[in-house]
């Protein structure tokens, strides 16, 4: 059968298929207009008290054009479902002879002419009243066809092949566009339209996500900021160039951070101001960059130690430039600064990058005391209280009694006095339970073995303790295990994976009211080398630590027998003071200290002499010596 394909002229099939169309594309995009945005919004709000706060955002035009396009994609959903809802479709009937005649298929031509006969004498035209006349004639001349179908044999046949006696018949079928779009007058306007579409909206898109794939990196850092950084930093570098570098990034050259002429006398007050704290409450005076001279630089540089010292900036623009700054720089350091300085193994620099977190998240000076962090604190009493109480931290001042809690704060009032110990509450005391380095399988570590390091951390003053909710792994606890217990050690590593998928952890906020933003509070693990300053392992970020942690680790031990000195330590990227950092040796011995292998049984028996294996066996053999004589013979010659 030909199909013959014609453009939807009534419209049914057009409205079903922009309706599905439709409705594919506005359904979504309401639910995450919705419920997307508002859940991550609140999921980043912060619930600490904060001192510093970001203005909010105005309504972005885009977010009124989006909703403006669904609700009318909504209002033509409506008008598309009661199109189709009232318009009738008409649906194609196939033509049967057999059921005009009522008979069943493959019925004897008997059969046929009996009820061809019956039926002809029930609807002739002289046999009905007038009213039924033409009725009659219809009947009778569909009732006359599909005789002639099924008693003519060239008719029957066209019918049984075709579904039709007069043979191969052309198929209408209708596409779902409207044959507005090919029709002569409308032909401009449409090549007009796809042309715009295709000649101008879809390139500009097109390139305009080129251009910014082009411009950032992989963790949406501009790739002239990693280039600056990977020029300049190095491995032994101090923490004051390295907040210069980390200002040098070109995101502070943005349009909404870079610098205007017209900040240039608030900027320039702002800098002496820190100028004069900074010589009286830091170890070195603040000064302008030598190295990078730039005016965005200069701002940015101004900005980050306005904020270290804690001071209140009057305009409030500059003052919201200020947080960003300060959200930009901390993301440059996580993703940018200290992946480059781990790529390198710079244990020294990864570590200033690690303070110069905590300097951003708290709103603090390298070597501040740990104390400020608690409100009420500043740099003008906390030299009272150390000179005093020689009280340094924060550790130190809850490890006090209640009464000299009191006593030892007692610059402060009442009410500072109770926010202050309830945000020492709040602050971290980590320990490290327990740490093991071991070959899994082996008592002892030879040279150039796996080593698998296992480092257990809790929070002393964790408000509550998880549970494990493992997968049913039934493993002793990692403290519980003997160091030459290689059984117990082994069940722990192999099952270790498995054990922490089942454990659901929830990152705790950060107190920090200096930053704007919310933070969570997480972690670094590091493994370096004594001798030679090098991180063995990269550093783990550990994002969940809540009340305990176990953190596994392998690494190749070194290739000479000698005993090496480790440090382990655990940095906070939100608090100072809480930082943990723990000595561990690893001694290297020789192979020959361990126990023989088992030698291995060859259970394999010889194959029964009249089976195929030995057949083959022996025809091998015979080919062997074969070979081995003809070798001989030719030596001899």
């Amino acid at each position: 059968m030909r199909s013959k394909y014609t453009y939807d002229e009534s419209g049914v099939t057009f409205f079903y298929y922009a309706l599905t169309i439709l409705s594919l594309v506005v359904a979504p995009a309401t639910v995450y207009l919705l419920f997307g945005k508002k859940n991550s919004q609140e999921a980043s709000k912060p619930k600490t008290v904060k001192l510093r706060s970001r203005k909010p955002k105005a309504k972005s035009t885009a977010v009124n054009v989006k909703l403006a396009l669904i609700m009318a994609g909504w209002v033509l959903i409506f008008l598309l479902s009661y199109k189709v809802k009232t318009t009738e479709v008409k649906e194609a009937k196939m033509w049967d002879p057999y059921e005009i005649l009522g008979i069943d298929n493959g019925e004897s031509e008997e059969v046929i002419t009996r009820a061809y006969r019956k039926l002809s004498l029930k609807w002739h035209p002289d046999k009905v009243g007038q009213d039924m006349k033409e009725k009659a004639g219809e009947m009778m001349a569909e009732i006359n066809r599909a005789h002639k179908t099924l008693t003519n044999p060239e008719a029957r046949e066209n019918y049984e092949k075709y579904g039709n006696p007069d043979g191969m018949q052309t198929q209408s079928m209708g596409i779902a566009l409207p044959k507005l779009l090919v029709e002569a007058h409308t032909s401009p306007f449409v090549l007009m339209l796809y042309g715009l579409v295709f000649g101008f909206v879809m390139p500009f898109y097109v390139g305009r996500w080129w251009y910014n794939s082009t411009r950032y990196q992989k963790d949406h850092i501009l790739n002239p900021t990693m280039s600056t950084f990977f020029k300049n930093i190095r491995e032994h570098i101090s923490q004051r160039n390295l907040i210069e570098l980390l200002t040098a990034a070109s995101e502070f050259a943005e349009d909404d951070l870079k610098y205007r002429p017209s900040e240039e006398a608030a900027l320039k007050s702002l800098a002496e101001k820190i100028r004069r704290i900074s010589q009286v409450y830091a170890y070195d005076v603040f000064s302008v960059s030598k190295k990078f001279t730039s005016k965005d630089a200069w701002k940015a540089n101004i900005l980050l130690h306005a904020h270290f010292f804690r001071i209140k900036i009057d305009d409030a623009e500059l003052a919201d430039q200020q947080q960003q700054v300060v959200m930009t720089a901390l993301t440059l350091v996580h993703r940018g600064l200290l992946q480059i300085s781990t790529t390198h193994n710079w244990f020294a620099c990864s570590t200033l990058l690690m303070n110069i977190s905590q300097m951003l998240v708290q709103g603090v000076y390298c070597y501040d005391a740990p104390l400020i962090q608690l409100p009420g604190i500043t740099w003008q009493n906390q030299p009272k209280i150390f000179n005093e109480k020689k009280l340094y931290s924060i550790h130190q001042l809850m490890r006090l009694p209640a009464s000299e809690q009191r006593q030892a704060l007692s610059v402060l009032g009442d009410k500072q006095f109770e926010e202050a110990i309830q945000v020492a509450k709040m602050v971290p005391r980590l320990e490290i339970a327990r740490v093991l380095l071991t070959v899994v399988g082996d008592k002892v570590i030879t040279p150039a073995s796996i080593v698998t390091l296992i480092v257990k951390v809790r929070i002393a003053n964790a408000p509550n303790k998880i549970e494990p909710r493992g997968k049913g792994v039934a493993v002793a606890d990692i403290e519980d295990i003997n160091d030459d217990d290689t059984t117990a050690i082994e069940d722990f590593v192999s099952s270790f994976a498995e054990r922490e998928k089942g454990i659901k952890r929830s990152p705790t906020e950060a107190y920090c009211p200096y930053f704007a933003g919310r933070k969570d509070s997480q972690w670094w693990l590091s493994f370096a080398n004594y001798q030679s300053g090098k991180l063995v392992v990269p550093p783990v970020r550990i994002s969940d630590l809540v009340s305990e942690r176990v953190v596994v680790l392998q690494f190749q031990a070194p290739p000479q027998k000698e005993t090496y000195r480790f440090h382990l330590t655990i940095k906070s990227d939100s608090y100072i003071g809480s930082d943990v950092m723990q000595e561990v040796q690893m001694t290297v011995v020789d192979r020959s200290v361990l126990p023989p292998e088992p030698p291995v049984v060859d259970d394999i028996s010889e194959p029964e002499e009249d089976s195929i294996a030995a057949q083959m066996a022996q025809m091998r053999g015979q080919q062997m010596g074969a070979r081995r004589g003809n070798d001989d013979s030719s030596d001899e010659e």
